[in-house]
C-alpha cells in the first residue's frame, strides 16, 4: 500500500458537480429542499441556545448546586439537535455549516484566500472575511461552501 493511499480516510474529497454545473431549474429546486432545514436549523439553535441560558440561570441562582444534571442534559440535546438539523447541501450531501473549503458561504465565489494559521479566509469576490472562533462565525453561509450552489437568501 502505497504512502499517499494510507491516507484517503483524512483526505478532503471534493464533489463532483460544483455550481456551474447545474442548470438554473435545478438550483431553484435546491434552494426550495434547503428552505424548510435551514427554517428548523435556525429554529432549533435559538431554542437549544435560550434553554442553555435558562438552564444556566437555574444553576447559578439555585440555593442547591447538585443540579448539574441539567447542563448535562442539555448537552445531550444540544448534541442531537445539532446531529438530526445540521444543513446539508441538497446538491452535495455534506454539511454546509463545516469549515469552508473552496467556496465563499456569502456569495458563492471561488475566489478565496485560504484559512491560515493566523489569518482568516477572506473571499475576494465580496469582500467578506471569513472568521470563525469562540463568539461563533462572523458570517451567513447562503451557499455551500464544498460546491458553491446558492441555498438560503436569508443565511444560517
Amino acid at each position: 500500500m502505497s504512502k499517499s493511499s494510507s491516507f484517503r480516510l483524512f483526505e478532503y474529497m471534493p464533489p463532483e458537480k460544483t455550481a456551474v454545473d447545474y442548470s438554473e431549474i435545478e438550483k431553484e429546486q435546491f434552494q426550495k429542499v434547503f428552505h424548510p432545514r435551514a427554517r428548523d436549523y435556525r429554529y432549533f439553535k435559538c431554542l437549544v441556545y435560550g434553554l442553555s441560558i435558562i438552564a444556566f440561570a437555574f444553576i447559578i441562582f439555585s440555593k442547591d448546586h447538585d443540579k448539574w444534571y441539567v447542563f448535562f442534559g442539555l448537552f445531550g440535546i444540544n448534541l442531537i439537535a445539532y446531529n438530526l438539523f445540521k444543513p446539508i447541501c441538497p446538491a452535495c450531501k455534506r454539511n454546509v455549516d463545516a469549515s469552508i473549503r473552496k467556496f465563499c458561504p456569502e456569495c458563492g465565489s471561488n475566489d478565496l484566500t485560504p484559512q491560515s494559521l493566523i489569518l482568516s479566509a477572506r473571499c475576494h469576490s465580496c469582500g467578506a472575511t471569513l472568521r470563525r472562533g469562540k463568539g461563533g462565525r462572523s458570517y451567513k453561509i447562503r451557499c455551500c461552501t464544498h460546491c458553491g450552489v446558492f441555498l438560503d437568501g436569508k443565511g444560517i
